[in-house]
Order: C-alpha cells, then structure tokens, then sequence
C-alpha cells in the first residue's frame, strides 16, 4: 500500500520527487543490465561472443530483404526507362499518355 503523502510539506515533496526519480533511474539501469547479462549468456550458451551474436543476427535480417519486382511497362523510345506498375507512374509514361497512347501500348 502507498505511504499518504498529503501533510508533507513542499520541501519535503520536493526530495521525495528527487529520490524517486533517482530510484526510477537506477531500476531503469538494473533492468537493462540484467537484459545485457542474459543476452550475453544465450550467446555465450550458442558459443559465440556478443559481437558475433549481433552479427549473425545482422546478416539474417539481410536474408529476407524482398526480391526485386520485375518491370511491366518499357519506355518504347528509350528502353531503359521502364515502370513496375507500382506506385506513382514515371513521368515518361504520364508524357506518353497525355500524348494519346494506352498504357497496354507500353507492356513488356
């Protein structure tokens, strides 16, 4: 149960606010070094060091990175401008179009 507060006077509310926020700070620094001190005990019980802990997690995430898409549409007076179908259509293609052609007009 919670100590009354109410009759402490301003000073005394003062330290109490000083003291808790530096046992908050301290709880705060505990709870992340026993997170450290476990993290380094998986490693260490994986036979790694945290170094190479971090670093096989590093280049597992690399792993999933999402394959490229293919394009769809190809710029017909300049093949190297080419658009997936994604997102906001390239300027050349909105040229294009403007011009009167259809967007079948440009699939690969």
């Amino acid at each position: 149960m919670m100590p009354d507060i109410s009759n402490l006077s301003v000073e005394e509310l003062e330290r109490l606010t000083a003291q808790a926020e530096a046992l908050i700070e301290s709880k705060k620094d505990q709870k992340i070094e026993d997170a450290y001190n476990k993290i380094l005990e998986i490693a260490e019980s994986a036979g790694l060091t945290l170094e190479q802990f971090i670093e096989y997690g590093s280049h597992k995430r690399k792993k999933t990175t999402r394959k490229a898409v293919e394009p769809r549409y190809r710029n017909k007076n300049n093949a190297s401008e080419t658009w997936t179908g994604r997102g906001k259509q390239p300027r050349w293609l909105v040229a294009e179009i403007e011009k009167g052609a259809k967007l079948e007009d440009f699939l690969i």
